[in-house]
């Protein structure tokens, strides 16, 4: 279960903290900050998930934390913020990976 949380981690964070791409434009100081912290994070959770099957509580709810803390604003629900996640990172992997023609479309909408 440790090692199951810590990649939903990062499934999580390194999406939310990397670097963004060139048409963003010029990284700023926060931005590598950022990316720093999401490899902080995700490290300190694997060392934590070597610990034994007593950590996951602990992971998950450094990871809940994390999403809280970075993800929302406003008092917006945490659930919804991964979801929408969930949605972006099914969008990017039918896009790096397209469905053969005539199979059954995939419905990306949140429910």
């Amino acid at each position: 279960m440790p090692e199951l949380l810590v990649e939903v981690a990062m499934r999580i964070v390194v999406p939310v903290t990397a670097l963004p791409g060139l048409e963003a434009g010029e990284p700023c100081e926060d931005t590598f900050a950022l990316e720093a912290l999401g490899r902080v994070l995700v490290t300190s959770l694997r060392a934590w998930a070597q610990a034994g099957p007593d950590a996951a509580e602990g992971i998950a709810r450094a990871v809940i934390d994390f999403a809280v803390q970075i993800l929302t604003e406003d008092h917006e629900d945490v659930a919804n913020v991964l979801r929408q996640l969930e949605a972006v990172g099914v969008g990017q992997a039918l896009n790096a990976h397209p469905a053969p023609a005539g199979a059954h479309p995939v419905r990306l909408t949140i429910v």
